[in-house]
């Protein structure tokens, strides 16, 4: 089977099911249960280990209604 090469086809950005790259320090997301708040955490850190070394969040239980924040914080 014969192989064909593109030229100049753009390479998709990255996807993610949070938006990470555009929270400034002291922006938070808000879950209302703990189980994705814990997936986003996870998330946080790995997408702090790869691509903002810099960069770090804190979840915690929010205070403003029942559920769970993660914070960008530094």
């Amino acid at each position: 089977k014969m192989l064909t090469i593109d030229s100049h086809v753009p390479v998709p950005g990255r996807s993610s099911k949070y938006p990470f790259d555009d929270m400034e320090v002291g922006d938070s997301i808000y879950f209302d249960s703990e189980r994705p708040a814990s997936s986003a955490r996870v998330a946080s850190i790995r997408f702090v280990s790869k691509f903002q070394p810099g960069w770090k969040f804190l979840l915690r239980r929010a205070s403003d209604k029942p559920g769970w924040r993660l914070w960008r914080v530094k």
